[in-house]
Formats: C-alpha cells, structure tokens, sequence
C-alpha cells in the first residue's frame, strides 16, 4: 500500500484563521489514522503555538506533532514571510515507526531509558531535529545523538524575536527535540549551501583558532587576492558576498561548512572567519549570491532525482533566514525552483536560524529531504 502524505500551508489575519483554513484543506479528503504530522509556524504566530496544536489535533484527530516556530514557513511553491501563516504535512506513518522526544539539554538525557529503548527498537538511521537557539549548550547533543545508532540527522533551528518554542508532542522550550524513524524509513536527503567554488582547494600552513597566516605556505590574504581577480568579481572584500569553506574530513563528496569572512589585516596577510581553523585544515573560498545560489539549489535537486527510485511521497525542507528572498529575489522564488524540478508533492517547512544536516550544525544552506 503506498503512504499517503497530505499537506497545507495558509497565512490569515490570525491564528484561529489560519488553523481553520488549514484544516479545511487537509479534510477535503480522508485523512490516514496512523500518522506523524509536521506543523510549523510563522513567528508572528510563535505565542499562538500552543492554540492552533490544540485547535488542530481536535479538527484532524491526529495525536502525534513535531515541529516549530521560523521567520518564514513553507509548503510547495510558495513561502511566507512576516506574516501569520503555518504549513503543516501528514504523513501516514504507524506510531510504532517513530519516536519522538521532547528536548535534549545534557548529554546526559541522551541516556533516558525511554530514549534507549526506542533507539534499540526502531533501529534509527534517520531523524529529525529542533534546536532552540537560546540554549547553544544544548545543542552539543547533536554529534552525539546522531551517533547513536548511526542516524543521519535533519533539521533547523527555531528562528525568531518571539520565542522560540518546539512541538515535540505538546509544547516545548530549550534544547534539542525531534522524532527518531524505525530504520526501514526510506528517505533521500540534499542540502544546497548557495555557494559556487572559487579556486582549489588549499591547506592551512599557518594558522589558529579563526586566523588564517598562511595558505600551502603562501599569505592568506595575497592567495584570497587572486583568486577573486581569477573569478573576475567587481566587488570589494567587504562585499559580503566571498566566504571561506572548511572541508569536512573524510567525504567522499567534497562536503563542506560555510564560514563567514569576518576581516582581514593588509599589514600582515591574516585572514579571520567565524570559526576555528588549525594547521592542517583544508580550506577553499565560495562566493555566494542570487546566481549562485539559483545554480547550487538545481544542482542539489537533479542530484537528488538521480538517486529516487521513484517518485516522493513527501517532502521536508529547512532552509536559512538568509536564503529565501534576501538570495533568491522574492519570497517564494526558492520554493517555486524546487517544485519546478521536483514537482508538486506534499511539502512543510521553515526558515531557521541554522541548519542541520547528517551530524553537523550549518549555516545559509536549505536541506531537503524526500521520503521515498
């Protein structure tokens, strides 16, 4: 029997509008019985939470919520940004396929009997995760859970000035929560970090913590030089637009994490990014803007057809604050391009302060994930 997935998104003048025009477009065909839904919602809705769970979990007769607050929510083809909206998906999943946990805040709720246990039944290779960004300790939990039992993690931060509450079953604050899939879940994941590569890959020879000395023994900032001349760029250092990405050891896929350039010192050919750097590192340089980021997100998602075996069932995307109309235009162009290439099917998402995927916290990228 195939799963059946159902998704709505709406924006309204407040949160019973929206959660009522909601329902009413999830109940315009029967609703699976067994499921997991996805419900997230716009900041401007953020204290609202509890009220459009509760309004919802009544109108569908659904039991089981994950999900959160984001600067903009999204569903296919269209995003929405400072405005009350919501996006939610059901997904026709047993109960006895998931489990979902409220939040993590030591490492040492990482060791809570039900968590084991659920982790020894399900077999998880797949999850996802909400982080509150007002709890960064916490955070720490995402190495180590996405170890436990080799599961492959995605996600995003909550993102926004009201708060930043979590659904994990009922509402929730702090930490990292999420839902954990038994392991026969089949699912395809990609992520786009809106960059294209400028120059080879390079080895730190001098450097520490966030300076950059020396690059394969040449001044940092003399080889940062020549390659924007190289890529033929009209804009300044402090363009903004010029990034330094720290290769990921051991990837076979030339996996990268996107560094903010934070300065750089003419005097003595330093260069400093916005994270830790040590002698031994490989690094290159990115740029990133509308085009790029256009040209990265297609690439991510053909990449992804090549590898379905079929057609999804669902999707879920989470994606940058800095993505969405700040690279892409308008504020449904990014979502418009991955309906375009992937088609019309159930989606929910949201727009966060940080992303997650595999077992790593990233920044400016939207990760997709299909279920298959």
């Amino acid at each position: 029997m195939t799963a059946e997935f159902h998704a709505a998104h709406a924006s309204g003048e407040n949160w019973a509008a929206v959660a009522t025009e909601l329902a009413d477009q999830l109940q315009t065909q029967p609703l699976p019985q067994q499921a997991l839904a996805f419900l997230y919602v716009s900041e401007a809705l953020a204290a609202d939470l509890g009220s459009i769970l509760t309004f919802l979990r009544s109108r569908l007769s659904l039991e089981h919520w994950v999900g959160t607050v984001g600067i903009g929510v999204c569903g296919s083809g269209r995003a929405y940004f400072g405005v009350p909206a919501a996006s939610v998906m059901v997904a026709q999943i047993a109960p006895d396929d998931f489990h979902i946990f409220e939040p993590l805040k030591t490492d040492a709720d990482l060791d809570a009997p039900e968590l084991q246990r659920a982790i020894d039944r399900l077999q998880p290779i797949f999850g996802l995760v909400h982080g509150d960004p007002a709890a960064p300790e916490s955070l720490a939990t995402l190495s180590e859970l996405a170890r436990m039992g080799s599961t492959y993690l995605v996600g995003g931060i909550a993102s926004g000035e009201r708060g930043a509450p979590q659904i994990a079953d009922r509402v929730v604050n702090g930490g990292l929560s999420g839902v954990l899939f038994a392991g026969k879940t089949m699912v395809q994941v990609g992520i786009s970090q809106a960059c294209t590569p400028v120059g080879p890959v390079h080895r730190v020879t001098e450097g520490r913590e966030g300076i950059i000395a020396t690059l394969d023994d040449r001044p940092a900032l003399d080889v940062f030089k020549s390659e924007m001349e190289a890529d033929g760029s009209e804009h300044s250092i402090a363009s903004g637009r010029y990034h330094v990405a720290l290769m990921v050891p051991g990837s076979d896929t030339g996996d990268f994490v996107v560094r903010n350039l934070m300065g750089v010192d003419p005097h003595n050919n330093l260069m400093a990014i916005s994270g830790d750097v040590q002698v031994g590192d490989t690094i290159r340089f990115v740029r990133r803007d509308g085009v790029a980021a256009e040209q990265d997100l297609r690439r991510m998602l053909a990449d992804l057809q090549k590898r379905l075996p079929g057609k999804p069932r669902g999707a879920l995307y989470c994606s940058c604050v800095a993505r969405g109309p700040h690279l892409f235009g308008t504020e449904s162009r990014e979502m418009m391009i991955i309906r375009d290439e992937i088609g019309d099917l159930p989606l929910t998402g949201f727009y966060g302060s940080g992303e997650v995927c595999n077992d790593r916290f990233y920044s400016y990228t939207g990760v997709l994930t299909l279920f298959i």
